[in-house]
C-alpha cells in the first residue's frame, strides 16, 4: 500500500508542467508630417526573422508570439522617411496594439532638381497679356510631394513679387499684364525639406493693339475707360477715381477724358495705351450734371475746349494758355461743344435751369467776341452734346422726343438727330430703335460714313443700373426706305463711345 501511494505521487509530479504563453502584436504605420497611413511599408520583428508589409491603411499584425521583448522595425523604402524602431513586451495572451510614425529622413533627403522647360520659353516675344506659365520639375526622392513658389517681376521693378505660393501644380495663369513689357519669373521647387531655385526666365508681351474704339464702362460703382476692337479684345485704361467721356485726339495717338480722380472734375490726357496720364486743367470742368458734360479737341490737336458753368474755355494740352472763348447768357450754362476746321467754328450746347432746356449755338473760336453766338437749334427735351460731321456741314446729337420731364432728368425716347446747318433740316437716324430705349451720345466715324452711339434702357437714370450697349450704324441706309439704317451691337455694357 505504501508502495502504491509513492507511485501515485510520482505520477502527479509529471503532470504539472509550466504552460507556454503566446501573444499578438498588431499596429498601424503613419507618416509623421501628414498623419496619413503608410501602405506597403516593411515591418520586421526582431529577434525573429518574421516580416510583413502594411496594407492600404498602414496596418500590420504578428500572431503566435512567445512571451518576451521584441523590436518592431518599420522601413518605407524610397519614401524619404527614416526607419523607425519600437519595442513591445509580450507577457500574456493579450493583443498588444501600437502606432508607429515615420519621421522625415533629413539626412538622406536629396534636394529637388532645378525646374526646366519653361513656357513661354525664356526670351520669348509677342506673348499675350494673359499668359499661362508652365515648367517641369523632378525630385530624386519623391515626385508627388513637390510644391512651388513663383517669383514675378516687371522690368524696372526693384524687387520681385510672389504670385504663387505652395502651388501643387506646375502651371500658373497670370492675367492683365501690360503690353510691350518685359517680365521676369523664377520658380522655386520645394519637397517639404529643402528647396531649389530655378533660373530666372523672361518674356516680352505683345505691343499695344491698334484698338478701334474707346468707351466708358461702369465697374464697381465707378466709370472707367476701356479700349476695344472688332474681335472683342478689351483693355482697361484707367483705374483710379471715375473717368468718363473719352475723346481721341486728331492724330489718334492720345485720349482726353473727364475725371474726378483728384476730387474736382478736370480734363486729363493720356497716351492711347493708358500711359503717361496727366491733368490738363486748373479751372474745373463744371455744369449742371457732371457726366452730362463734354468737350473737344481743337482741329490741330494742340488745345482742349471745355465748359465751366457759364463759360467756355480753351487750354493747351500741356495746361498752359487758358483763355475764354464763350460766355453764356445770364441764367444759362455751357454743357458740351465741338470744333471744326471747316469754317473754323464751334457748335456748343447750352442749358437753362434744368437738363430739358437746351439750345445749340454757333460761335467763333478766337474768343474776341465771347458773348456773340448764333442760335442753331432749340427744342424742348433732353439733348446730348453736338458733334460736327467730317465736312463741318452737319451736326449730330440725340434728342428725347417724348416731351417727358421729371426731377431725375429721365428721358423715354431719345433719337439720333442729324441737322444740316445750311437748311435747318433734321433727319431721324433712330427709326429702327427698340421701344423702351434711348439712343445717346453719338459720334461720327473717322470717314464720316457711320456713327457710333450708346443705346440704353430708359430706366437707367432712375435705377442707376440697366443695360447700356454700344452700337454702330451706317448713314447711307439700306433697303428701300431712305431712313432704314443698318445698326448692330458692337460692345455690351458700355457707354460714351468714340472711334479711334
Amino acid at each position: 500500500m505504501v508502495a502504491f501511494l509513492g507511485g501515485l505521487q510520482a505520477c502527479n509530479e509529471d503532470l504539472f508542467v509550466e504552460p507556454i504563453v503566446y501573444g499578438t502584436v498588431r499596429g498601424q504605420v503613419f507618416y509623421n508630417t501628414s498623419r496619413l497611413p503608410v501602405a506597403k511599408a516593411l515591418v520586421r520583428l526582431s529577434p525573429t526573422s518574421r516580416s510583413v508589409e502594411t496594407d492600404s491603411l498602414g496596418n500590420f499584425r504578428f500572431d503566435s508570439l512567445d512571451a518576451g521583448s521584441y523590436s518592431v522595425i518599420v522601413t518605407a523604402p524610397g519614401s524619404g522617411y527614416a526607419t523607425q524602431t519600437a519595442t513591445v513586451q509580450i507577457t500574456d495572451e493579450r493583443i498588444q496594439v501600437m502606432s508607429i510614425y515615420l519621421r522625415d529622413d533629413r539626412g538622406s533627403n536629396k534636394a529637388p532638381n532645378p525646374p526646366t522647360k519653361p513656357s513661354p520659353a525664356s526670351g520669348a516675344i509677342n506673348v499675350p497679356t494673359t499668359v499661362v506659365l508652365r515648367w517641369d520639375a523632378t525630385d530624386p526622392d519623391r515626385r508627388d510631394s513637390l510644391s512651388y513658389d513663383v517669383q514675378f517681376f516687371r522690368e524696372g521693378d526693384i524687387s520681385p513679387t510672389t504670385i504663387g505660393l505652395n502651388l501643387r501644380r506646375d502651371t500658373l495663369v497670370v492675367p492683365n499684364l501690360q503690353y510691350n513689357t518685359t517680365y521676369y519669373w523664377q520658380v522655386i521647387v520645394k519637397d517639404g525639406l529643402t528647396s531649389t531655385k530655378g533660373d530666372v526666365w523672361s518674356f516680352r508681351t505683345v505691343t499695344f493693339p491698334d484698338f478701334s474704339y474707346v468707351f466708358a464702362r461702369r465697374t464697381d460703382g465707378r466709370l472707367q475707360l476701356f479700349a476695344s476692337n472688332a474681335t472683342s479684345e478689351t483693355q482697361q485704361l484707367t483705374q483710379t477715381g471715375s473717368n468718363w467721356r473719352p475723346i481721341v485726339s486728331p492724330n489718334r495717338e492720345q485720349i482726353a477724358f473727364i475725371s474726378n480722380a483728384e476730387t474736382e472734375t478736370h480734363l486729363y490726357v493720356m497716351n492711347r495705351d493708358g500711359s503717361r496720364m496727366r491733368r490738363v486743367t486748373n479751372v474745373p470742368v463744371a455744369g449742371i450734371s457732371p457726366t452730362d458734360l463734354s468737350f473737344c479737341w481743337s482741329p490741330d490737336g494742340t488745345q482742349l475746349l471745355y465748359p465751366s458753368n457759364d463759360r467756355l474755355y480753351a487750354v493747351r494740352t500741356d495746361g498752359t494758355g487758358l483763355r475764354l472763348v464763350g460766355q453764356a447768357p445770364a441764367g444759362r450754362f455751357f454743357a458740351g461743344c465741338d470744333w471744326t476746321a471747316q469754317g473754323n467754328r464751334i457748335v456748343a450746347r447750352t442749358t437753362g435751369a434744368n437738363v430739358y432746356d437746351n439750345e445749340l449755338v454757333l460761335l467763333a473760336p478766337d474768343g474776341t467776341n465771347p458773348t456773340v453766338s448764333t442760335s442753331l437749334f432749340k427744342k424742348p427735351g433732353r439733348m446730348s452734346n453736338p458733334v460736327f460731321s467730317v465736312d463741318g456741314k452737319q451736326v449730330l446729337f440725340s434728342l428725347d422726343l417724348s416731351d417727358f420731364q421729371n426731377e431725375q432728368g429721365r428721358q423715354l425716347n431719345a433719337h439720333l438727330q442729324l441737322l444740316t446747318i445750311a437748311t435747318g433740316a433734321v433727319v431721324d437716324l433712330s427709326t429702327t430703335k427698340r421701344d423702351g430705349t434711348n439712343d445717346l451720345e453719338p459720334r461720327f466715324s473717322p470717314n464720316g460714313a457711320s456713327v457710333i452711339f450708346t443705346n440704353a434702357d430708359n430706366t437707367v437714370v432712375v435705377t442707376g443700373i440697366g443695360q447700356r450697349d454700344i452700337y454702330t450704324q451706317s448713314l447711307t441706309g439700306s433697303g428701300s426706305g431712305s431712313n432704314n439704317f443698318d445698326r448692330k451691337i458692337l460692345i455690351a455694357q458700355g457707354e460714351m463711345p468714340a472711334w479711334r
